[in-house]
């Protein structure tokens, strides 16, 4: 597993900031496959993916579940 670099947005104005940081990566040429999910105001979850075939998306896919687990270590079981 790569390093995972964790963009960790607390307002509208910081997660715009972090989409446009990656746009501008992608723009660059400084990466050639992308997973995305949000969840859209009405409830629905809206995905894409770009240049990646199943195992590609399901090892990006781990990488977000890493990110996941990390959180919940840090938030339960660190004590500052």
């Amino acid at each position: 597993m790569s390093k995972v670099v964790r963009l960790i947005p607390k307002d509208k104005s910081d997660y715009i900031a972090a989409i446009e940081m990656l746009l501008e990566k992608a723009k660059a040429g400084e990466f050639d496959n992308f997973i995305f999910a949000c969840k859209l105001k009405n409830g629905e979850v809206a995905t894409s993916w770009s240049n990646a075939d199943f195992g590609l998306r399901a090892e990006l896919i781990s990488h977000n579940h890493m990110d996941l687990i990390a959180g919940m270590v840090e938030e339960n079981y660190i004590d500052d």
